[in-house]
């Protein structure tokens, strides 16, 4: 079976984070990152804890899979030990100022733990870091150029249901209706869909430890249909068009602006992109 890495190998792509980064975050954020390839200038620590929480969860899950007994000390050393890594191998973390190496360790100790305690042993595991690529289709037919290439963190069966389920933590506990209008489940299961390789009849899950002092595990299913997929299709289409005109805007009000590491490009932007000449007090379009 492909690796995500084998299915990327120096091919233009679609994935899940690129089209929400573009779609919901900052298409200016998309353009420094995946266009003009900008170095940045930090490693925001959500991104290395993240990293660092879903190597032990995968672990955990191979071992779910091979049926072998995983106790909850050894989850708790199993994250301390690729949290130390993940931080030697990331470069320039920056911390929150209310966060630190250690405490995020202990903290992790505890979503690991939480997460182990809360599995449902009457799952199958069928697979762990699926990765897929698959055409992008439109609603009339056309194949897009680029391919929409990624992974899923496991997929589980029980009582001869199949399902996708991604990883996340979170701050909070999630509203209701977060997950059905999240843009992950569609681009995944519109993956699954086109490539049968799970099954068109699948639903996709997330499972996710809230961070709060006694970590909580929820779990939130949805479903998309073929309208959704159809409006998905299109937001990339003209995210297609946006990135051929280069007409990418900075999003100077969203939530990921802290932690955005682009932000001293992301300030010059109007000056070293936005083609304007000053004429007295008056502002021109240069020719």
């Amino acid at each position: 079976m492909s690796t995500l890495s084998d299915l990327r190998a120096d091919r233009e792509h679609w994935s899940y984070s690129s089209i929400n980064q573009f779609v919901n975050i900052c298409s200016l954020q998309w353009a420094f990152q995946r266009l003009y390839n900008i170095k940045p200038e930090f490693t925001p620590v959500s991104l290395s804890y993240g990293s660092a929480i879903h190597r032990a969860l995968e672990w955990i899950n191979l071992k779910r899979m091979e049926k072998a007994q995983v106790q909850e000390k050894e989850v708790g050393d199993l994250f301390a030990d690729v949290w130390q890594r993940q931080q030697a191998e990331d470069e320039n973390i920056r911390f929150d100022e209310d966060a630190n190496a250690d405490a995020l360790r202990d903290q992790g100790r505890g979503l690991a733990t939480c997460y182990l305690q809360n599995v449902d042993p009457e799952e199958e595991i069928l697979s762990v870091n699926q990765a897929f690529a698959v055409p992008i289709i439109d609603a009339h037919g056309a194949v897009l150029d680029k391919p929409l290439i990624g992974e899923f963190d496991t997929v589980v069966r029980k009582d001869g249901k199949k399902m996708i389920v991604d990883w996340k933590t979170s701050a909070t506990r999630w509203p209701k209706g977060k997950p059905h209008r999240a843009m992950q489940p569609t681009v995944y299961l519109y993956a699954s869909n086109v490539s049968h390789n799970v099954g068109p009849r699948a639903e996709f899950r997330y499972d996710i430890i809230v961070k709060n002092k006694s970590p909580v595990f929820e779990q939130h299913i949805t479903k998309r249909n073929q309208d959704q997929f159809n409006r998905m299709t299109e937001k990339v289409k003209m995210a297609e068009s946006i990135i051929a005109s280069e007409h990418f805007t900075p999003n100077d009000e969203g939530m990921y602006c802290k932690s955005c590491p682009y932000q001293s490009a992301c300030k010059s932007w109007h000056r070293d992109y936005a083609r304007v000449v000053t004429v007295g007090k008056g502002v021109q379009a240069a020719a």
